[in-house]
C-alpha cells in the first residue's frame, strides 16, 4: 500500500506494508537509524519519534496510521529551530553517554521547550520519564535541557501549524477511514477487523504477529475525537488521547480526578498515543482510566451500523480483555455527568495507585473515590477498585460505611478493613492475594486521611 506523508519537512510516498511498524519502515526501507529498538511496550522511548509535533512511540505504531501526517525523527534535529539548542545543549553538558537514548531524550526535550521556554527542572523530569537512560545519567540529561532553555531564550521561535491530511487509505488488511459511518459500514460487512487507534496495546499483544490481523484504524476519525462540555456533562470522544484529557479545562474543572488518572498511563509518548475508549474495550482490570470514569458515573456510547446505546462504564468489561461489546460495535463516546456539590462542602475524589516500581507502572492495587464531604460527612460517595477481581469492581459496603456517620480516624480506619475484604485478588507474579488487601486498605487511608487533618 502507498503512504503517503511529512518527512522531517518533506513529502514522501512509499510503498509499504500498513501493518509495519512506523520504527521498522524508518530504519528498514528509509535508512533513517536514529530510532531504536528498545523494549517494544513504550517504556524506554529509544523509538521516539514527533507525530504533528508530539513525541510518540513508533515500535507501538503501525506506518498506516501515519498516512497524511507529519512525522519528524531526530535526524532533522540539527535544522530544527528548537533542536538545534537540545542537540548543542547535550553535548556541551556531557549528557551524551552511550548514544542508544539519547535521539529519544533530545526529541521528548524538543517537545517541552517547544511548549514553555523556560521549564523547571521538574517540568524536565516529567518531560523525559517516558525515555529510559541505561547509563543512569539523569542529572546531566535534566542539565542539558536547562541549558538548552537558556541557549533559547524566553521566546518560542514562531512554528507553522501542523495541519493533518486525513485522507482514507486502505487494501485488504489495512483500512483507515475518517468518518464513523464508514467505521460502522465496514463493521457491518465484515466483523473480522480489529479496532486499532493509539495501537498501544495491540501493538505489545501481537507484537510478532501484527500482520496475521486486519485493522481499522479509528486515529483519523474526527467524529471519536473531542471533548466538549455540555449543561449537565462533559462528552468525550473514544479516541481522544490522554494528553488532550490532560490538557482540557472542562476535564480539570469538572472531572479532575480523570486528568490525575491520565497522568499515571505511562509517560508522555504514551499519552500522546493512547486513548480513553482503547483503554475501555482492552477490558482490563488494572486499567487507569477505567475505574475513575466508574466512579463518576460514567456511561459509553455504543454504536453499530443499525443501534446506539448507552452502557454504564462498569458493565462494558465481561472479564479480562473480554467486554460485552457486539462484535459489530464501537464505543463512540463517554459521557460523565457534571457533580454537583452540596453548599458548604467539598468534592474529595482521588486516584491512588501501587505498582512494582515508583511511576510509570502497571497497577498492583489501585483505589478510585468520589464523594461529597460537608462538616465531616460523606455523601455519595463510589468506590472502584483495579487489578484485585477479573474485572474492574465496585465496594458498596465500604461506600455505605463512610456515609453513615462523620468521617474520623477510627472511621477511616475501620472502612480500609471493610474495603480489604470486599475484594477477591489472586495470587499472580505482581503481587500476592494478601498484599493486595493490604495494599487496598493503606490506599484508601492514603487517600482520605488529609480530609480529617485539614
Amino acid at each position: 500500500m502507498q503512504v503517503e506523508f511529512t518527512l522531517n519537512g518533506q513529502q514522501r510516498s512509499i510503498d509499504t506494508e500498513p501493518r509495519a511498524t512506523l520504527l521498522s519502515v524508518l530504519r528498514e526501507q528509509l535508512d533513517l537509524r536514529g530510532c531504536k529498538y528498545g523494549c517494544g511496550e513504550g517504556e524506554c522511548g529509544a523509538c521516539t519519534v514527533l507525530l504533528n509535533g508530539r513525541p510518540i512511540t513508533s515500535c507501538m505504531t503501525l506506518a498506516g496510521q501515519v498516512n497524511g501526517l507529519d512525522v519528524v525523527t531526530i535526524e532533522a534535529m540539527p535544522e530544527d529551530a528548537i533542536g538545534k539548542h537540545v542537540v548543542t545543549a547535550f553535548a556541551d553538558t556531557g549528557a551524551v553517554q552511550c548514544g542508544f537514548c539519547t535521539p529519544g531524550f533530545i526529541l521528548a526535550t524538543q517537545y517541552l521547550l517547544s511548549k514553555k521556554s523556560t521549564p523547571s527542572r521538574d517540568d524536565i523530569r516529567a518531560a523525559v520519564a517516558g525515555n529510559l537512560c541505561r547509563c543512569t545519567g539523569y542529572t546531566k540529561i535534566v542539565d542539558a535541557g536547562i541549558a538548552a532553555s537558556h541557549r533559547l531564550g524566553s521566546q518560542l521561535p514562531k512554528k507553522e501549524k501542523i495541519i493533518s491530511n486525513t485522507t482514507t487509505c486502505s487494501d485488504d488488511n489495512f483500512v483507515r477511514p475518517n468518518s464513523l459511518g464508514e467505521v460502522l459500514q465496514l463493521l457491518r460487512q465484515d466483523t473480522g477487523y480489529k479496532l486499532v487507534c493509539g495501537s498501544t496495546d495491540i501493538s505489545v499483544h501481537y507484537e510478532h504477529s501484527l500482520k496475521d490481523n486486519k485493522y481499522i484504524d479509528l486515529s483519523a476519525v474526527a467524529d471519536l475525537d473531542f471533548i466538549r462540555e455540555e449543561n449537565d456533562s462533559i462528552i468525550i470522544g473514544a479516541a481522544t488521547t490522554y494528553s488532550d484529557i490532560i490538557e482540557s479545562s472542562a476535564v480539570q474543572e469538572w472531572a479532575n480526578v480523570l486528568s490525575s488518572a491520565s497522568r499515571e498511563v505511562g509517560g508522555v509518548q504514551i499519552q500522546n498515543l493512547g486513548t480513553l475508549g482503547g483503554n475501555l474495550a482492552n477490558a482490563s482490570p488494572s486499567a487507569d482510566g477505567v475505574p475513575v470514569l466508574i466512579v463518576l458515573g460514567a456511561a459509553a456510547i455504543i454504536r453499530s451500523a443499525t443501534t446506539e446505546r448507552s452502557v454504564p462504564v462498569e458493565q462494558i468489561a465481561a472479564g479480562p480483555g473480554k467486554t460485552n461489546l457486539h462484535n459489530d460495535e464501537v464505543i463512540t463516546e463517554i459521557v460523565i455527568p457534571k457533580r454537583l456539590v452540596p453548599q458548604g462542602g467539598k468534592e474529595v475524589s482521588f486516584f491512588e495507585k501501587f505498582g512494582p516500581r515508583q511511576s510509570q507502572t502497571i497497577a498492583i492495587v489501585s483505589v478510585s473515590f468520589c464523594g461529597s464531604l460537608v462538616n465531616k460527612q460523606l455523601s455519595d460517595v463510589k468506590i472502584a477498585l483495579g487489578a484485585v477481581a477479573p474485572t474492574i469492581v465496585r465496594a458498596p459496603k465500604t461506600e455505605a460505611y463512610l456515609m453513615a456517620e462523620p468521617l474520623n480516624e477510627e472511621r477511616i480506619l475501620e472502612a480500609a478493613s471493610i474495603l480489604a475484604e470486599e475484594c477477591s485478588p489472586i495470587d499472580d507474579i505482581r503481587g500476592s492475594a494478601s498484599y493486595r488487601k493490604r495494599l487496598v486498605s493503606g490506599l484508601l487511608i492514603r487517600g482520605l486521611w488529609p480530609h480529617i487533618i485539614s
